[in-house]
């Protein structure tokens, strides 16, 4: 049972989630997690939330399944992910299926197989959700991980199972856990 004080906080907080989810959305939302309550109070309200979450859930799953990018493209577009032209999405791909619409994918970029684009995280102190970018002419490593709120930038290749946790300017390649740059793409060529 909570007390006033914990009512007014989680209301509080509640009401900061709603305006960042009415707003732009250009920074991540962060919550520091509490002592007499979980964060799913806030996510999940009731359980009308709960069950149109696990709806959304179960259909990116099954998207993420189909063997034909240009199926999954379509789909991923009626859930709310902004694709552009020519955007490849190779089979195990994983797409943030809590805000699908904080993802954005933009021309002619390649997602390589068992990648995970994340719009939100969860630890042991804070909840996280933010924006994801992956600018024009990107490509996201086989099994790499883009952390919420990170843009990758035009022209940047990530490593094979990197973990990337910052922004990334455009045209560098990085790699690693977490992701360092390894080299950069010179204007022009």
């Amino acid at each position: 049972m909570l007390n006033e004080q914990d009512k007014q906080q989680l209301d509080s907080e509640m009401q900061a989630f709603r305006s960042w989810w009415a707003g732009d959305q250009s920074r991540p939302f962060v919550l520091k997690r509490q002592q007499n309550y979980c964060v799913c109070r806030i996510l999940f309200p009731n359980w009308l939330t709960d069950l149109r979450f696990n709806l959304r859930f179960a259909t990116m799953r099954i998207i993420g399944l189909l063997p034909s990018s240009t199926l999954k493209i379509c789909f991923y577009r009626l859930m709310g992910v902004r694709i552009g032209k020519d955007v490849y999405i190779a089979p195990g791909v994983f797409i943030d299926a809590f805000y699908p619409r904080l993802i954005e994918i933009e021309d002619d970029s390649f997602l390589g197989m068992g990648c995970h684009l994340l719009a939100h995280e969860y630890t042991s102190d804070f909840f996280r959700a933010g924006r994801v970018r992956i600018g024009k002419g990107s490509v996201i490593g086989g099994w790499s991980t883009i952390r919420c709120g990170v843009t990758i930038g035009k022209r940047v290749t990530t490593g094979f199972g990197s973990v990337v946790v910052n922004d990334v300017p455009d045209g560098l390649t990085v790699g690693g856990i977490p992701a360092r740059p390894l080299k950069s793409v010179k204007e022009g060529s």
